[in-house]
């Protein structure tokens, strides 16, 4: 009979207060892998105006009286659950809203500051990207939870779930076209990763799909 000497938990969860911290082994495993090989400091920069998107989440939330019940850190993104249900009212779209917001605000300030020069100007690009890439009305970034909320006020779930995904497929296949030509042509495959990343959480992980972010 044999035993395992070390045992790795798939999922590692921290509670502070009301709000779960549960964090996935493969983020840590993917995070890690890729700060260990970038040499140019382009994952960190990355990571931390996706901190910062996130943080517009929830300091929007703290504004409007909650804390989050969850935040799920997973290799599709970062999964948000509130106490209550989502709704579709305006105050959703609001919270859907922050996280870019939040990015917007930090690019115009550092873009003061180091009136576009420096690393500081970096960060402000990045921090704009991450934030202009979430808008993309593509199920379940943030643009696509604004579209599935206002399509919800309008019509069943079923039918805005369905519109929903239609939306995301004529956003993603172009963009996976597009990244082919970017690789081929220039040798950047930026595009395309960030294409079949969309694809990965539009289709491959429809179960929480509607409540991702990233």
């Amino acid at each position: 009979m044999t035993r395992n000497i070390f045992f790795i938990p798939k999922k590692m969860k921290i509670k502070h207060g009301e709000t779960v911290l549960r964090i996935n082994i493969s983020f840590a495993a993917v995070v890690t892998f890729m700060l260990i090989l970038d040499e140019s400091g382009f994952c960190a920069l990355s990571l931390f105006c996706c901190i910062i998107h996130e943080a517009g989440h929830i300091i929007c939330l703290a504004l409007l009286g909650e804390k989050p019940a969850l935040l799920e850190l997973s290799f599709y993104g970062i999964k948000l659950e509130r106490k209550r249900d989502w709704g579709f009212g305006t105050e959703d779209i609001i919270v859907f809203l922050s996280g870019p917001a939040a990015n917007f605000v930090l690019s115009a300030v550092l873009l003061f500051f180091s009136k576009g020069k420096g690393t500081a100007s970096q960060v402000a690009a990045m921090s704009a990207a991450v934030g202009a890439f979430n808008l993309i009305p593509c199920c379940p970034l943030d643009g696509g939870n604004i579209v599935y909320t206002v399509l919800c006020r309008n019509m069943n779930e079923k039918n805005a779930a369905k519109i929903s995904l239609m939306i995301s497929a004529a956003v993603i296949f172009p963009m996976v076209f597009a990244g082919l030509a970017f690789t081929v042509r220039f040798g950047n495959f930026t595009l395309l990763v960030a294409a079949f990343y969309l694809a990965a959480m539009a289709f491959l992980n429809k179960k929480e799909k509607n409540r991702l972010k990233m």
